[in-house]
């Protein structure tokens, strides 16, 4: 089942990285070349999304214009984007088949696409259910984004492990005795042989980052990447032979589990409410082992939750009689 030859996309974001790569990775398994409409969303439509199926209600406040010629579907993600698509939608008078991912906490109905993980409870007769966070990472070509790094990456010993970190979540703090238990099981991992590609996220907390610093100036077999430059991320999912990554990120973890590469996870806190949930169907599923040190390769059946969500956009736009 396909969309129609020449359909059009928009995806409203508002800049967010987190939530604009899942509308792009969403897009593009459905075989579409999205303009990304980045925009200022409306204070009343991101305290009150449903506003949004009123077609007096401006779709935003500001940044890239919406209007006609409307698109064949409109992709948004996060509560704050879902009013955007709910006003694309109303404004068309219903051209636009719209897409919403994650939750936005309001009637699935009102949209005529809804793509959560299983770790929500929304659910529904137009609710496409996945096991975590969207990506692209099934299109990339890893191997040939390694060969791009290889002067950075190089120098590391095998077997290569990609150190993922990430810090505080809204719900939870930093345990400091956590995170220098992951700082001690990161050097015994290392001290076995072992070469480290280290990245830290924004929300990594300094103590941690310098303990970070530390292990990769006391060794050639650590790296840590300092920010500078371009991201190597994708370059080090490309090397890595294992993937250790924090467990207060769904989008990190999803990324991981989408290689195919063993998958092991660290808590610097202890995982609440849905991620929670996510964080303790993943090992029960065989997608992730808890790490404490060591890191050994192992086989799973990898993610592909962007190209299973357009398979059920597809069979719902399929329906409305598009």
């Amino acid at each position: 089942m396909s969309l129609p030859a020449g359909a059009t996309a928009w995806i409203v974001s508002d800049g967010t990285r987190g939530m604009e790569v899942q509308s792009l990775a969403l897009a593009r398994a459905l075989g579409l070349d999205p303009v990304v409409k980045r925009i200022r969303p409306a204070p009343w439509l991101r305290a009150f999304p449903s506003l949004g199926c009123c077609r007096a209600v401006p779709s935003s406040a500001g940044g890239d214009t919406l209007a006609p010629p409307w698109p064949d579907l409109v992709i948004g993600c996060g509560r704050r984007n879902a009013g955007a698509v709910l006003s694309i939608k109303a404004r068309s008078r219903g051209r636009s088949f719209a897409v919403q991912i994650q939750d936005p906490r309001l009637d699935p109905a009102l949209f005529d696409a809804l793509v959560v993980p299983e770790h929500d409870p929304v659910r529904g007769a137009n609710v496409v259910l996945t096991t975590g966070s969207l990506n692209g990472i099934f299109a990339l070509d890893l191997k040939n984004e390694a060969k791009r790094f290889e002067d950075l990456i190089g120098k590391l010993p095998t077997p290569r492990v990609l150190v993922s970190v990430g810090g505080p979540t809204r719900r939870s703090r930093v345990d400091p005795a956590l995170a220098d238990r992951f700082a001690e099981n990161l050097k015994r991992l290392m001290d076995s042989g072992g070469g480290l590609m280290m990245t830290t996220s924004r929300r990594t907390p300094d103590h941690l980052v310098r303990a970070l610093r530390e292990l990769a100036d006391d060794s050639e077999s650590a790296l840590l990447w300092n920010g500078e430059g371009e991201n190597p991320y994708l370059g080090f999912l490309g090397a890595a032979d294992t993937i250790v990554v924090t467990s207060d990120s769904v989008n990190m973890t999803s990324e991981a589990c989408s290689t195919g590469k063993g998958v092991y996870v660290a808590d610097l806190l202890r995982p609440s409410g849905r991620i929670g949930i996510f964080q303790r169907t993943l090992p029960a599923r065989g997608l992730t082992r808890p790490f404490s040190g060591e890191a050994a390769p192992f086989a799973y059946d990898p993610l592909r939750d962007a190209e299973l969500a357009a398979d059920g956009v597809r069979r719902l736009f399929a329906a409305a009689g598009r």
